[in-house]
C-alpha cells in the first residue's frame, strides 16, 4: 500500500526518573515524543510504510529527532526546516493517588509558526495512501490550525482516507480560539475518528444518552457520524481510574450500523501511561488496513494500547506478534526463553 502520512509536532520529553517530583529532580530522562511521531513509529514497527511530516529548527536537537525516525525506517523527506526552537514538554509521573503532571514549552516553536507554502502537499500526497493528524496540531496556533485545514482539504480532494485522534489538550488552546471554532471544519474532511465522550462534548457539544454505557457510547458516536456524514468508523476509548498506577481500559467502535466493544483490560502498576492513545490509534490504523473485521481492528488497537502501559517513554515499541498475543488472550507474562 501507499505510505501513511502523519503530520504533527515532534517533541522532546523531559521526565524526572523513578516517579520523582519536579522539585526533587537533579536529572531528567529524555524521550522523543509527539502524538503523530509516536503513531508513525508504531506503524513502522508494524511493518507499514510511513512518512512523518513536521517543521523543525536547524539544530542538533532536530538532528536527533530525524535520526530517531530513521532508526525505524520512517520517511523524513518531507520534513521542512526553519524557525527558532523545538517544542518541549516536561512530565512528572504520578503514582498511586498522585496524578501525573505535564508542563508544555511549545510556544513559538518551529511547528507553531508554520506557514502556507512551507509544505508542498500536492507533491507529498502523490505517494500517500492515508493521512493522519491529531487535535493537538491545530491547538498549537492559528497558523498550525490553518495548515492542518489546508492539508486535510487537499487530502480529501484526492480521496485519500483521513484519520484524526481528537486529543483535547486544554493547556494548548491559548491563541484565542475555542476548539469548537476550529475542529468542525477539520472533521468535515475526516473519515476515521478516535475520541471519547468528554472530547466530543468539548469540541462539538455532543452528549450521548441511554440506559447503559453501550447505549450512551453508541448514541454519541452516531450523533457524530450524523453531523459529519463523511465518517466511516468512529472509535471511542474509555478508562477507569482506580488510581494513577492502576487503570482499566477498553474501547468501542461504531461503523454506522454495528457497535463493537473491545475486551476490557486491567492495567496494574503501569510503567508509563503516556502514549497510550497514540498506541491505540496506530493499532486501529493497522487493523483497518490489514484485517477484514472491524471488531478485530478494534481489539488489535486496544491490545496495542495496553502493551504501551508497560513501556517507558512516549512510543509503543512493540511488534504485531506481541500485540496479537495479547489480543488472543495470551497474557501469562511468562519469560520468553
Amino acid at each position: 500500500m501507499k505510505k501513511i502520512t502523519c503530520f504533527g509536532e515532534a517533541l522532546l520529553r523531559f521526565s524526572p526518573p523513578d516517579h520523582l517530583r519536579f522539585g526533587q529532580a537533579h536529572l531528567y530522562e529524555l524521550h522523543y515524543g509527539g502524538a503523530e511521531l509516536n503513531t508513525a513509529i508504531s506503524l513502522a514497527l508494524f511493518g507499514m510504510p510511513v512518512s512523518f511530516v513536521t517543521r523543525l529548527p536547524v539544530s542538533d536537537l532536530s538532528d536527533g529527532v530525524v535520526r530517531q525516525l530513521h532508526k525505524f525506517s520512517v520517511d523524513t523527506r518531507h520534513i521542512v526546516f526553519g524557525g527558532k526552537r523545538l517544542g518541549l514538554y516536561y512530565l512528572e509521573s504520578g503514582a498511586v493517588l498522585r496524578g501525573s503532571k505535564v508542563i508544555y514549552d511549545r510556544e513559538h516553536s518551529a511547528m507553531a509558526e508554520i506557514g502556507p507554502g512551507m509544505i508542498d502537499w500536492e507533491k507529498l500526497f502523490e505517494e500517500a495512501g492515508w493521512f493522519h493528524f491529531t487535535g493537538i496540531t491545530p491547538a498549537l496556533s492559528q497558523a498550525a490550525a490553518d495548515e492542518t485545514l489546508r492539508a486535510v482539504t487537499i487530502a480529501a480532494g484526492k480521496n485519500i482516507p483521513v484519520s484524526i485522534d481528537l486529543n483535547f489538550r486544554s493547556k494548548l488552546w491559548q491563541f484565542g480560539k475555542h476548539p469548537s471554532e476550529i475542529m468542525p471544519a477539520l472533521l468535515e474532511k475526516c473519515n476515521y475518528v478516535l475520541g471519547d465522550l468528554n472530547t466530543v462534548n468539548t469540541y462539538f457539544g455532543i452528549r450521548g444518552t441511554g440506559e447503559n454505557d453501550a447505549a450512551i457510547y453508541e448514541d454519541a458516536m452516531l450523533q457524530l457520524m450524523k453531523r459529519f456524514s463523511n465518517l466511516r468508523k468512529v472509535v471511542f476509548s474509555y478508562r477507569g481510574l482506580t488510581n494513577a498506577s492502576n487503570n482499566t481500559f477498553g474501547a468501542y467502535l461504531c461503523n454506522g450500523t454495528e457497535l463493537f466493544r473491545s475486551r476490557e483490560y486491567e492495567m496494574n502498576n503501569m510503567v508509563d501511561r503516556l502514549g497510550g492513545g497514540d498506541a491505540l490509534m496506530s493499532g486501529i490504523i493497522y487493523g483497518l488496513n490489514n484485517m477484514e473485521k472491524d471488531e478485530d481492528a478494534l481489539n488489535f488497537g486496544v491490545a496495542a494500547s495496553v502493551l504501551k502501559s508497560s513501556i517507558p517513554g512516549d512510543t509503543n515499541f512493540v511488534t504485531v506478534a506481541e500485540v496479537t498475543d495479547i489480543m488472543k488472550g495470551n497474557i501469562s507474562a511468562r519469560i520468553s526463553r
